[in-house]
């Protein structure tokens, strides 16, 4: 099974260069070093190679071997004027490491099987994302694109929990909290609230056998209250940008932070989010910023 937000369907690369030109230091497996050395080799330039591939002198995260250099400018050492990759246009995609022949997709190995989505850093998904419509999660038996088998970012089984945590139930947790997100009967700064209530109340349910019952519950209550205001209010009208920052909120937590942190851990998150790009002049590029620490200097955002 396959499980992926709508917008990956959508996306096709617009070689704007804006991931081959920032700040994030592209590592990559001992495999892909020795696969370019071959080529570079082969074609008589391993001066080149020595200066484009540099070894990491210090132990790294695993598969980490070495690193690809940068111009002069920041921009990546394969990059040319027209943003292009000349590794690319000479080897083809498979020549690229892990990370570039997958961002800016995001795969996740989960009991459910393959799930996917993108990252807001792109430039090209973020104008994707800035729509009206809300994002949807499709399920299917066909694979949207192709995804290398070392790239998964989260690999999420969440049978693996005790049984008496709510994070067994992790799959009902993130389509819950989804929901909410996407409530657009109420402005998403009391979408957020009831989240936080929500999640205050998972938190203070009795930890034993009667677990599952109490969550499927606490969601039916939801639910409940949820169509109450639903025939109670008129609808809110809808801001510039706001489906942009819906979608990212849920982009966000269909990434499984609140699996890989926790429940506490991840609202806290949400809530700094939400207030730095409710408070920042530009709202596209505050968002780019966050999802870029999120996904490249997560040290930063977390701490």
């Amino acid at each position: 099974m396959f499980i992926y937000t709508d917008i990956v369907e959508q996306f096709s690369c617009q070689m704007c260069g804006a991931c081959c030109h920032n700040q994030w230091q592209v590592t990559l497996s001992e495999t892909s070093y020795r696969r370019n050395e071959v080529l570079f080799a082969g074609t008589g330039r391993q001066a080149e190679f020595d200066q484009a591939f540099i070894r990491l002198q210090e132990p790294a995260g695993y598969g980490e071997y070495a690193y690809i250099a940068k111009q002069a400018g920041g921009g990546c050492w394969f990059l040319d004027t027209g943003n292009r990759c000349r590794l690319h246009r000479e080897a083809g995609h498979s020549q690229l490491d892990a990370v570039c022949q997958t961002f800016p997709r995001y795969p996740m190995s989960t009991a459910r099987g393959i799930e996917l989505t993108l990252s807001f850093s792109c430039p090209a998904v973020l104008k994707l994302a800035d729509r009206e419509e809300a994002l949807s999660i499709v399920k299917a038996e066909k694979q949207p694109t192709a995804v290398a088998d070392d790239s998964y970012a989260v690999a999420v089984y969440p049978v693996q929990q005790p049984a008496r945590k709510p994070l067994h139930y992790y799959f009902e947790l993130e389509t819950h909290f989804i929901d909410i997100l996407q409530y657009r009967g109420l402005p998403l700064s009391e979408r957020l609230d009831f989240l936080a209530d929500t999640v205050n109340a998972v938190n203070g349910l009795v930890r034993d056998e009667t677990i599952g019952r109490a969550l499927t519950t606490l969601f039916r209550s939801n639910y409940d209250y949820l169509d109450r205001l639903a025939a109670a209010r008129t609808p809110s009208v809808t801001a510039p940008g706001a489906g942009l920052l819906e979608n990212f909120l849920v982009n966000f937590v269909f990434k499984k932070p609140f699996y890989i942190y926790g429940l506490d851990n991840t609202l806290h998150l949400l809530q700094r989010m939400w207030q730095q790009i409710v408070n920042a002049d530009d709202m596209t590029a505050a968002i780019r910023k966050l999802e870029f620490q999120y996904g490249h200097d997560r040290k930063v955002l977390l701490g």
